[in-house]
């Protein structure tokens, strides 16, 4: 296994700073994040590759990431699964920048359409996606993620396993899967086999307000309910050799960071995950 940083916790670090950063620290990948809005230095730009000139700064990231020696395992991308448009334009981006994997998501649940109905479509649109990555070479992934139809392994599963795991794959994020959908790590790493494709690092906690009420917040990966040392051992155990990378939103969503700075969160992880790897 090895280690990456999902650069969405840097967004106060400009793209060649951010994979400096990456590499000064020990790390040996870097999953870039396309097309959001940079929230620090306001300058208008995509942060840290560009959705709107795709094209044209795929490359440049590639070469921001292979002059620091960085691999790109996968790219931090969203799509409506429908949206075959957008859909190409990314995984062109995905070739031209060396990744061989990129999130294309499956569908948000918020009761208003029934989950039947979402299934199907997103199968229906999966079937085109399939054909569409194995053309590009690339696999498109579905993340484990709140708030969607996919937040266990399980439900995850009713969608995968319609697909060759060769283009279509699954992220593993334990710390959503805290918020919702938890299974036993173990069980959930067996349910999703050959469509485990990529990890986050990423934990949470929940805890009452003053009102009683109960509610989650991000936690650092020892300090939060995800059991980051059965996770890795039991991932080592099944022979996944891939990417873990940190996703890490300890004091504030794609902002500079209050209270703990991102270097200290890179370092705290890198230095706790590298020593659950060696164990």
């Amino acid at each position: 296994m090895k280690l990456g940083v999902y650069s969405i916790v840097l967004p106060d670090y400009r793209r060649n700073d951010a994979a400096a950063k990456v590499a000064e620290i020990g790390y040996s990948g870097i999953e870039w994040t396309v097309g959001y809005e940079d929230r620090v230095f306001d300058s208008g730009e995509q942060w840290h590759v560009s959705l709107e000139n795709l094209e044209e700064d795929a490359p440049r990231a590639r070469e921001v990431a292979e002059n620091h020696g960085l691999d790109i395992p996968s790219l931090g991308t969203s799509s409506d699964t429908g949206d075959f448009e957008k859909i190409e334009r990314l995984m062109n981006g995905a070739v031209a920048m060396g990744a061989p994997m990129l999130r294309i998501g499956s569908a948000r649940y918020d009761g208003s359409t029934h989950y039947d109905e979402l299934l199907e479509m997103v199968i229906e649109n999966y079937r085109t996606i399939e054909k569409m990555a194995a053309d590009h070479g690339v696999k498109a992934l579905i993340e484990l993620h709140a708030n969607t139809i996919c937040p266990s392994a399980s439900a995850g599963m009713r969608i995968l396993e319609q697909f060759d795991p060769d283009y279509v794959g699954a992220i593993l994020d334990p710390g959503n899967m805290v918020i919702e959908g938890m299974e036993r790590w173990r069980m959930g790493i067996e349910i999703l086999g050959p469509y485990l494709a990529h990890v986050h690092a990423k934990n949470m906690r929940w805890e009452q307000d003053d009102d009683g009420a109960w509610e989650w917040d991000n936690a650092s990966l020892e300090g939060g309910l995800a059991d980051f040392e059965e996770i890795i051992a039991t991932l080592n155990e099944y022979g996944y050799d891939g990417y873990i990378c940190l996703e890490d939103f300890r004091g504030g969503y794609c902002t500079a960071p209050e209270g703990i700075t991102t270097e200290e969160k890179l370092v705290e992880a890198y230095d706790y995950l590298s020593g659950l790897l060696s164990g």
